[in-house]
């Protein structure tokens, strides 16, 4: 009985997740069409990227949209890292957030879409690699 008192008092806690904190590459990854000074400027398309992140999720509240936007944040940065390695890109525009379905479809989403199950969240990112082309000099 002083046994069982006793292991009622014991509680077992997991170790506390720790998740450093990513921000979006907003001068070189676009949802859409580049942005600010880069709008307008001429590329070449140079094919599809792709990025998974996993992250712990055991202590999190379930489906925590900030925890998802931010390896969303961490994909994204992924993605042109990936871009410039293996395509020789610049930057990615048209980035989507796929979901994979339980009858095998896909979805795309402009917006962070994480899956959870459970114990480890995963986010899937994927956009187009693009490389700036030189600006033609106006002739006088």
């Amino acid at each position: 009985m002083v046994a069982a008192a006793e292991l009622s008092g014991c509680a077992t806690s997991l170790p506390e997740e720790h998740h450093a904190t990513f921000r979006f590459p907003e001068k070189l990854v676009f949802l859409e069409e580049p942005t600010g000074d880069l709008k307008g400027k001429p590329y070449e398309v140079l094919g599809w990227v792709r990025t998974r992140e996993h992250f712990p999720t055991l202590e999190q509240d379930p489906n925590s949209q900030k925890l998802c936007q931010n390896y969303y944040n961490k994909a994204a940065r992924e993605l042109l890292k990936q871009a410039k390695k293996e395509a020789k890109g610049d930057a990615v525009i048209k980035v989507r957030s796929v979901i994979m379905l339980l009858n095998g479809k896909t979805e795309e989403h402009l917006t962070p879409e994480c899956s959870d199950d459970g114990a480890e969240g995963e986010i899937l990112l994927r956009g187009i690699a693009i490389k700036w082309k030189p600006i033609p000099e106006e002739k006088n």
